[in-house]
């Protein structure tokens, strides 16, 4: 094609024919530019196939992940709400000074305040997208911003879970060991995660017996209140997450029927 545009110009130069060279140069010049553009074009067309169909790829991987997150953030919500009762529960027995009438309860009370949960949130899908530079993918800017939130979000519920793991460990639990026969509590051991009974627990009761005096009581009160204090905080954590994993959720499905 070329080499048929070149004799062509030099048959018009030969025949002195320069206004007509002139045009023909012009018009050669214009079909080059035109396929140019036409390439340009197609490789624009291209490159936004691929950007739609990693778009799509990362949609239905965070739709995923979110969906997984909802289960988790349920079954944690339904735990640490459990966790909440048996500490209103317990006060309850201290108030009314019924803790030495009911020891299998109170057994089985203080394992169940020990058996709180820490929502552990899949990131995967979203972390990879933020810190590879791909999400600039997601043409929704609300979704965009949605995600970078949630990481933050979850960095930010961490501080509660430690806290009430530290006061537990550190603080309520030194007391209990001090006064309770907290080996009776494997009598009635269940932990969630538990699904397939793979736990073994002690076959009969301590023989030491609760060793409470009068001076005990308030501190006990406060030390159950301290422990429901930090898990309300880690609960309304969860439920705030849990909204927030709706929110995602319904904008990712979205985009999704947007694109069908």
């Amino acid at each position: 094609m070329i080499s048929l545009f070149r004799k062509i110009r030099q048959k018009l130069l030969k025949e002195n024919r320069i206004t007509q060279y002139l045009a023909y140069a012009i018009g050669e010049i214009f079909l080059v530019v035109i396929g140019i553009l036409i390439a340009l074009q197609i490789n624009t067309w291209n490159q936004q196939r691929i950007e739609n169909d990693e778009e799509l790829e990362i949609l239905f991987g965070l739709k995923e992940e979110f969906e997984n997150n909802l289960e988790e953030i349920n079954f944690s919500i339904i735990i640490n709400s459990k966790v909440t009762e048996d500490c209103l529960q317990l006060t309850q027995l201290i108030r009314s000074n019924s803790i030495e009438n009911n020891p299998e309860l109170v057994d089985e009370l203080l394992v169940r305040v020990g058996t709180f949960n820490s929502f552990d949130a899949q990131t995967g899908v979203a972390s990879e997208i933020v810190n590879s530079g791909k999400l600039n993918l997601l043409r929704n800017d609300a979704l965009r911003t949605q995600i970078v939130n949630w990481l933050t979000l979850l960095v930010d519920q961490e501080e509660d879970i430690l806290f009430r793991s530290d006061n537990y460990t550190m603080n309520l639990m030194p007391f209990l060991m001090e006064r309770f026969p907290l080996a009776n509590g494997e009598l009635t051991k269940k932990l969630p995660y538990d699904k397939k009974d793979y736990l073994k627990t002690y076959p009969e009761k301590s023989p030491f017996k609760t060793q409470l005096v009068e001076a005990d009581y308030l501190e006990f009160e406060n030390q159950i209140w301290h422990h429901k204090h930090n898990n309300d905080y880690v609960s309304v954590n969860e439920l705030n997450i849990k909204d927030f994993i709706n929110i995602t959720l319904k904008m990712i499905e979205g985009e999704l029927n947007r694109k069908k």
